[in-house]
Parts: structure tokens; sequence; C-alpha cells
């Protein structure tokens, strides 16, 4: 489960990785054969899903939060993006960042309902409140909002202790490559759909992970976390990345609630994603897809959900390409 507590705040603040070459492609290519990796790139989870009696070809990243200045993406992922006809995430945050309509009606969303966090948090509200005051985090108007808006607030600690800035997240520089070069942006799920998810979270799994954000040695596991999730995707480790979605409810208080939370945040988010993979694929659609890298892993993974319903997953690493078989 070290993926899912440890470093739940670092992978909930959504976050420009430049790509290795900044020129443009010079013909499409949507038929990988041998790619590459230039220096300085990073070879993050990357597959090619086919259907062979439509034509389909929809592309498939794992994306990641956050990343390091000077990490660049290969050109044969930048080459897939730009030759799609689409570009599916799990939400567009350049459209979210400048529709202040929408930001506000998803953050009351988020706020409390007949309580406070003093009243929620008792005698734990001044530590709590102390810590996030010492690291300017505390701002007005955050009393009223529900605990895990106050863990994605952490994230930014642990973000910097990793080594990552979040100036350098997956999103921001795919949508900005997709708007800018005019593509069309499908979104899986939608901030506001987002938004409502966090605010079902169960009460005792945002006060658990609200208490695994207070104070600098819980900052340090997480920011440990982060940079161990960061150095696995960077490299496409699959094993590495496989062992971090561990979920064992038997060591946790409120099993029930983390299960639940499982389930909100993975499994039936991944059965939409999963969902709108194989309806592209049916229409015989070249797309782009990328949502966070651990729906890839976390079962039922939306790989294991593709492989069963009978598409053929290949792995892109750079230099090389192999058949995906479900575990």
């Amino acid at each position: 489960m070290k993926i899912l507590k440890k470093a739940a705040a670092a992978l909930l603040s959504a976050v420009l990785l430049c790509g290795c070459s900044s020129s443009e492609p010079s013909t499409p290519n949507l038929n990988i054969s041998s790619p590459s990796a230039g220096e300085d790139c990073i070879t993050p989870p990357f597959w090619v899903v086919e259907d062979d009696s439509t034509g389909a070809q929809i592309f498939l990243l794992g994306s990641m939060h956050a990343g390091k200045p000077g990490a660049g993406y290969p050109e044969y992922v930048l080459d897939a993006l730009q030759n799609s006809s689409w570009v599916a995430p799990e939400m567009d945050t350049v459209a979210f960042g400048s529709d202040f309509l929408l930001q506000q009606k998803c953050v009351g969303y988020l706020m409390m309902n007949g309580t406070t966090m003093p009243e929620l948090l008792g005698s734990d509200y001044d530590r709590t409140a102390d810590y996030f005051r010492s690291k300017g985090l505390l701002q007005p108007g955050m009393d009223s909002m529900i605990p895990f808006y106050w863990a994605s607030c952490a994230s930014a600690l642990v973000i910097e202790q990793a080594g990552l800035d979040s100036n350098y997240g997956t999103e921001t520089v795919l949508l900005e490559l997709a708007h800018s070069g005019g593509k069309e942006i499908r979104e899986i799920e939608g901030g506001e759909s987002q938004y409502k998810m966090m605010s079902n979270i169960p009460m005792s799994v945002q006060l658990q992970t609200l208490a695994e954000c207070v104070g600098d040695e819980n900052i340090t596991v997480q920011a440990e976390s982060s940079a161990e999730l960061y150095d696995a995707w960077s490299s496409f480790d699959e094993e590495k990345l496989k062992s971090l979605t561990a979920f064992d409810t038997s060591d946790m208080d409120s099993p029930e609630d983390w299960q639940a939370y499982y389930d909100l945040m993975y499994t039936d988010r991944q059965k939409v994603m999963s969902e709108f993979v194989i309806d592209s694929l049916k229409k015989g659609e070249h797309g782009f897809v990328f949502v966070g890298a651990m729906h890839y892993y976390a079962e039922p993974s939306i790989l294991t959900q593709l492989s069963d319903a009978g598409y053929t997953v290949t792995p892109i690493r750079g230099d090389v390409r192999e058949e995906y078989a479900a575990a």
C-alpha cells in the first residue's frame, strides 16, 4: 500500500517536460517499429494498443505529476502525440486553469458540510495548523476545507524534498503541445468528476492521509517514496511499478474505508478509462491517451482490462518492442 498512503499527497497535485528534440516530426509515423531514446531523455511507461479489424491505433502513456528540469520526452512519444488525431487526458488542466467559474464550482466539492477542521481534528488541530503555518501552507478559509484538501496542499513540500518540480509534470507539457498544435482534447473524466471523487473519499482515509502530512519526518517518508516512484516511472521499470501498487488492508485502520478509497481512486476509474480506449478502438480511431501511471498497474489495471477484452497491448521502451502479457 506504499504508493497509496506514503506518496498520496505528492501524486495528487496536478502539474513541462521538454522534448529531447525541438524539431517537428518530418513525416507522419504511427508505426513505431524501432524507437530510440536520446541523451537526457526519460523513457516513461508507454504502450500502443491496436485493433486489426478497424485499423485503430491508440497510444497509452503513463503520466507523472512532477518531474525534473532538463529531463525530456523521447521523440517517439512526441511523434505519436503529434500524429494522433486527438489526445485524451484525465482532465484538461490547461483549460481548467483558465475557467474561473468551473474552479469555483469544484472548490465547493471540497468544503466541509456542517463542521470545521478544528471541530473535526479536536486536540490534533493546533499541531496540524501550526505545522502548516510554519511551512507557509496555511491559507485563509482552510478550516472549512476537507482534510484531503489539506493533504493535497502538503504535496508542495513532498515534491520539493523529492528533488522534483511541479512545473515539469506530464500534463503541462503534453496539453500545452496539444493546445498549441490545435489538437482535439477529449477529457476522459474532467475536473468536476475528479473533484467530486475527492469529496467522496471516506473521512477516516482523509484523516489518516492528512496525519501522514504533518511533521518533517512524515514529509521525508513521502518524499522518499515519491523519488522512488519517479525513478521507476522515468525508466519504465515495470517490476518496480507493480510492486508500488501492492494493496493490503490487513494492517490498516478502517480497512473497509481503505478498500472503498482504492475502488474510488483506481477500480472504478480504470473501468471508465478502459471503456474509453475500447470504444475508440472499435471506432477505428488514432489517438493518444495519458493518465496517471499507476492506473496501468493497480489491478484491475487498464492493461489487464484491455488484454482481457482481446486486444494486444505492446510496450514501447526506446529500443525494445514486446507484447504485453497480462498477469
